[in-house]
């Protein structure tokens, strides 16, 4: 994997890195296969389901109507961990509602302390294969690529979490 740019466009506002998105990957590789299999499990149009990033012009069904993309427009701010009521109770429920959110308040305190391209750097490195640099899903176990296990050190470290949703 060459080095990746830190990119705003794939930084969402509530600290999720796009880029670990099976959506993102998806729309990035043209897997069709995969963009039709994400839009029956989300029983939505396959249309609906393509996104470039929080911050694209292209987002699928759940980012545009994000409250948290809405919200950090309106207050004026880049990140939710900018706000005078950050965490806010629905940034505590959407934390609690899917496993790969587990990291969610840890990334914004991240972000607010090292800034968005530094969190950026780090948050690439830690989705990405010890063996071989390639840039794994959420919930990616083995790498997509070499098919090392796990996949990065962040499913490494929340394997438990993580598994209960595959299932």
């Amino acid at each position: 994997m060459s080095k990746i740019i830190p990119d705003k466009q794939t930084a969402a506002v509530c600290g999720l890195l796009c880029n670990a998105c099976g959506i993102y990957i998806a729309t990035q590789e043209n897997n069709t296969e995969s963009l039709k299999r994400i839009a029956e499990r989300l029983q939505i149009p396959v249309e609906q389901v393509r996104c470039n990033g929080c911050r694209s012009d292209v987002l699928s069904a759940h980012c545009k109507t994000c409250y948290f993309r809405e919200c950090a427009d309106k207050k004026r701010i880049a990140f939710c961990s900018e706000c005078n009521d950050y965490p806010c109770s629905q940034l505590k429920d959407f934390q609690s509602k899917m496993p790969h959110r587990v990291e969610l308040f840890e990334s914004l305190n991240r972000i607010k302390k090292i800034g968005w391209e530094n969190w950026y750097a780090e948050m690439v490195e830690r989705h990405s294969c010890r063996s071989c640099n390639h840039l794994s899903g959420w919930y990616d176990f083995a790498c997509t690529k070499c098919g090392n296990s796990p996949s990065s050190r962040f499913v490494a470290d929340n394997f438990d979490t993580l598994i209960k949703f595959k299932r």
